[in-house]
C-alpha cells in the first residue's frame, strides 16, 4: 500500500474512532453536561480519539469506497457510543423518576426548577437526588469506567461492525427495566410513609369532623415525606453505588448484542 493510500486508511480510522467518542460524550453524566464548554469536548475527544485509534484494529474487509457508504459507518459508530452513554444516563434518569414521583406525593409536583445541566424543568426533590447522583457517580470514578468501555468497546464491537441484533434489543429492554426498578426503589420509602400518612389523616377526618383536615395534612405530608427522604439517604446512596458499580456491566451486555 503506498504512503497515501496509508495515510488516508488511519485518517478514516482516527475519524470513526472519534465518532464514537463524539456519541459517547453527547449523552454520558457529567461528559454531556451543557455546562461544560463545547470547545473542551471538542478538544478532550480529539485528544482521546488520538490516544486510542492506534490500537484500533481495522476492519477486515476495509471501509467503503463512496461517501454514502462512509457516512453510514460513522453514524454507526456514533450510535455505539451513544449506546454507552446511555446505559449510564439511564441511571441518572431513574433517579429523577423517582424524585419526580416523590414529588408528587409530597405536593411539590408543581414547583419546578431549571436544571442547568440538561437545561430542563426538573423538580424540586428530583433536582436535589440528581446532584446527589453526580456526586456518586463522580465519587465512585464511575465516570472512569465510561472512558474505560470505549476502549474496550472495539473488542466487543469493532469498527464497522455494529448491528441491530435481537440481543442488543433485548439488552435495551433489560436496561429500561432496571431503570424502572431502580426508580421504584428509590421513590418506595417516601411513597409507603405518605400512604400511612393519608390513611391516618383519613382516620382523623372521620374522627374528628371540625378539623380541617386540607390545612393540617398538607404540612404534615411535607414534614413526614421530608423526614423520611432524610433517613433513606444511606440506602438511597447504598442503591446508587450498586447501581454505578455494575455500569461496566451493563455495558458489555448491551454491547455483546450489537455485533
Amino acid at each position: 500500500m503506498s504512503f497515501a493510500g496509508q495515510a488516508l486508511l488511519e485518517i478514516q480510522t482516527y475519524l470513526m474512532v472519534l465518532a464514537r467518542i463524539g456519541g459517547l460524550f453527547g449523552f454520558a453524566p457529567v461528559f454531556g453536561s451543557q455546562n461544560i464548554p463545547r470547545q473542551a469536548k471538542i478538544a478532550l475527544s480529539l485528544v482521546l480519539a488520538l490516544v486510542i485509534f492506534p490500537g484500533v484494529s481495522l476492519p477486515a474487509t476495509g471501509y467503503p469506497e463512496n461517501l454514502i457508504g462512509y457516512t453510514l459507518c460513522i453514524g454507526r459508530e456514533i450510535i455505539v457510543g451513544i449506546v454507552i452513554g446511555y446505559v449510564a444516563a439511564l441511571i441518572t434518569v431513574s433517579v429523577q423518576l423517582a424524585g419526580q414521583l416523590i414529588d408528587m406525593q409530597i405536593g411539590f409536583g408543581l414547583v419546578n426548577v431549571l436544571d442547568p445541566v440538561s437545561g430542563r424543568q426538573v423538580t424540586v426533590i428530583g433536582q436535589l437526588q440528581y446532584i446527589v447522583a453526580i456526586l456518586l457517580f463522580l465519587g465512585t470514578n464511575s465516570h472512569h469506567i465510561l472512558l474505560t468501555a470505549i476502549l474496550e468497546s472495539y473488542r466487543l464491537v469493532p469498527v464497522a461492525e455494529f448491528t441491530l441484533s435481537a440481543a442488543f434489543h433485548t439488552g435495551i429492554v433489560a436496561l429500561f427495566r432496571n431503570m424502572f426498578s431502580l426508580a421504584f426503589k428509590i421513590a418506595a420509602p417516601v411513597t409507603c410513609a405518605l400512604l400511612l400518612t393519608d390513611v391516618v389523616m383519613a382516620i382523623l377526618a372521620r374522627a374528628v369532623p371540625q378539623m380541617n383536615i386540607f390545612i393540617v395534612g398538607f404540612p404534615l405530608k411535607i414534614l413526614a415525606g421530608l423526614l423520611v427522604l432524610a433517613m433513606a439517604i444511606p440506602a438511597f446512596a447504598g442503591l446508587l453505588r450498586g447501581s454505578f458499580c455494575g455500569l461496566e456491566r451493563d455495558i458489555v451486555l448491551v454491547l455483546r448484542g450489537a455485533r
